[in-house]
């Protein structure tokens, strides 16, 4: 589950009336392989009992993850040829060449 924070501010309005407002950041921890795989490309697609899926469909690229979320692999869904990564791994790479997209 990702990490979840508000932000609380408290607003006065014409009349005078106190207004509390807050702000839910739904955004994954920055050291997290969501944020990573995010800044890849790849977003949301699905989540198993098991494990989440993440997928870039222009560059055909899958991302599979376990709940602890220490590890991922990386396929090409047109060849099947995956690689498994550490976040401290991830964090490395640049940009995921495919059989779909190669720049």
């Amino acid at each position: 589950m990702a990490d979840e924070t508000e932000t609380t501010t408290t607003t006065a309005t014409e009349d005078s009336t106190a207004v509390e407002t807050t702000v839910l950041d739904l955004r994954p921890p920055v050291e997290s392989l969501k944020r990573e795989l995010y800044r890849l490309g790849l977003e949301y697609v699905n989540r198993t009992d098991d494990h989440e899926i993440w997928q870039d469909y222009t560059r055909g690229v899958r991302a599979d993850f376990d709940g602890a979320g220490e590890q991922v692999t990386l396929t090409d869904v047109k060849t099947g040829i995956g690689k498994t990564l550490t976040l401290a791994e991830l964090k490395l790479v640049t940009r995921i060449d495919t059989m779909t997209a190669a720049d």
